[in-house]
Parts: structure tokens; sequence; C-alpha cells
């Protein structure tokens, strides 16, 4: 044991070791005891983390960003703007073919094939071209090694599913109220549900054009496309304005009115993307709010 009248021994010699960037005052006369117990309190100056944090406590973490970062463009604007025209093809023009059969020669009264396995083959073709543009983007996605973080398809975390929540409420309030404001434009009735097949096949329909709709429509509209303008440095109205007025004009075939009203809840969704770049809570919201109302068509409401 150090006598107490001795003198602080030199830094490199103090009897309690030092870790490195720990400060070198320490008490005259004390040294360690054998079973390690520690110093007592003054011993050493606290030591601090950076951040001025000390040991044994987390440092600060920075606060989480409102709105994901739009990724690096992986390549040149050209090879950019043949990508999401390519997508963009896939995903509209079976639409627009459809609209172009229907103003030409339908007035939309068209026979629904009530027979069940005609019903199957053709919700089979539905999907395939529903899912075909989705399954590109993963493609393209993956070529540029990019992953679908970068439209928006970050990690699924708990506030998605509460925000998601609030935005199929909000959709409904919007909608009503659209929806009398473009009431004098005009709306066709359009059977989804064909009441000629069996429910139970009718409920899978519902469910199938619900989670379909939800899925590629939100990523191809808002998480590509939104995206690929951005990189592309399109201006804020373009980005917002363009996809979300050719996903209304494809809903022309429920009517003008319809059409408008849709483009306005394409904006209310456009805008939150455009703010957050989270993609979970437009999809949760869209696929509520159309099974909500395929819902509606089944108990006849």
């Amino acid at each position: 044991m150090a006598d107490p009248t001795d003198p602080p021994a030199p830094p490199d010699q103090q009897p309690w070791p030092r870790t490195p960037g720990q400060p070198s005052s320490w008490t005259p006369g004390w040294a360690p005891p054998p079973d390690g117990t520690p110093p007592p309190a003054g011993a050493w100056p606290p030591q601090t983390q950076p951040y001025g944090v000390p040991y044994g406590t987390e440092p600060p973490q920075p606060p989480r960003p409102a709105r994901n970062p739009v990724p690096t463009p992986p390549g040149p604007p050209k090879m950019l703007r043949l990508e999401l025209g390519l997508v963009l093809l896939l995903a509209f023009a079976p639409g627009i073919l459809g609209l172009l059969v229907l103003a030409l020669g339908a007035d939309g009264s068209s026979e629904v094939d009530t027979k069940l396995v005609p019903s199957v083959i053709s919700i089979g073709f539905e999907l395939f071209l529903s899912w075909s543009p989705v399954l590109v983007i993963g493609f393209l996605l993956a070529r540029n090694r990019e992953g679908w973080p970068g439209i928006g398809l970050t990690r699924f975390r708990g506030a998605d599913l509460g925000m998601g929540g609030l935005l199929w409420l909000a959709s409904f309030v919007l909608v009503l109220v659209l929806a009398q404001l473009f009431r004098f434009f005009g709306q066709r009735e359009v059977d989804f549900l064909p009441e000629g097949l069996p429910l139970w096949f009718r409920s899978i329909q519902a469910v199938l054009i619900a989670v379909t709709a939800g899925v590629t429509e939100e990523i191809v509209v808002r998480g590509y496309a939104q995206t690929r303008l951005e990189q592309l440095r399109a201006p804020a109205a373009v980005v917002l304005l363009l996809p979300t007025a050719m996903w209304g004009v494809l809903h022309v075939y429920q009517g003008v009115g319809a059409a408008l009203t849709i483009f306005g809840l394409g904006l209310m969704y456009a805008w939150y993307f455009q703010r957050t770049r989270r993609l979970w809570p437009l999809i949760l919201a869209h696929i509520l709010f159309d099974m909500t109302q395929l819902v509606f068509i089944l108990a006849g409401v």
C-alpha cells in the first residue's frame, strides 16, 4: 500500500490502469484491492463518450427523418425515361384499350358472363395483366441494384398500420365529399361482382380485386412512377399530377364523375407519398378502401 505522504506517481505509473483517453488524475494514496473493487467516487473524473454523454449511457440517436430519401439515379436520364415509359405502358395500355373499345362500340351494358369456368379464366387473365408491371419493376430494381426500399417499400413498422387506418378513414370522407361535387358529371354502374356467381366465388373475387388493386396500383403509380420522376428532376407538380392523372383516366369507364373523384383521392395519396416516401400505409389504405366497397356490394348495400 502506498504511503499517503508519498508524492503522486507519474501518470504512466499510477496503480489504477488507465484506458486510452482516460483522464490521468487519481486519488493519491489509493490503490486497487486484489478483488478488483472499482475505485471510489472521485478517484477518476467521469469519462464521456462523443456528444458529452458519460460511459454506460446510450448516446443520443439522431432523429428519424420525416421523409425517406430519394435514391441516387441508377443510370442516365435516357435510361430512366425508357424504363418509366415501359412500366407505364404495361400498366395502362390494357385499360386504355378497354376505354377505346367502350368508346367505339359499346355503351357499357354488355352482359357479364356468369358461368364459373369462364369467370375463373377471365380473372386469371386480369390478374396476369395487373401484376405484370410489378414483376417488371422488380426485375428493373434488381438489375439496377436498387431494391424495393428505393421506391418506398421499406421495413414494415407498427406505425404504418395505424397510418394506413387513418388514410382509409380519410379516403372515405374525401370520396363522399368529391362524389357530391362531381355528381353532375355522371357515374356508370359497374358490375364488379356478378350476382349470378356463387357467393363463395364472389367473396374470393372481392379479396383478389382489392389486394391486387391496392398493391399493384400503389407500387406502379406512387412508388415507382413518382420516384423515377423525382430522379429525373421533374417539378413537384408534375410528380404529383402526371401519374395520378393517368390513374384517374383509367377509371373513366365508371363515368366522368367517378374518374374525377378517384383523381382527387389519388392526389391525397400522391401528396402523402411525396411527403413521406413510405408506401405501406398507402397500400393498406387502398386495400381496405376497395375491400369495404366490395363488401357493401356483396351485402347489397
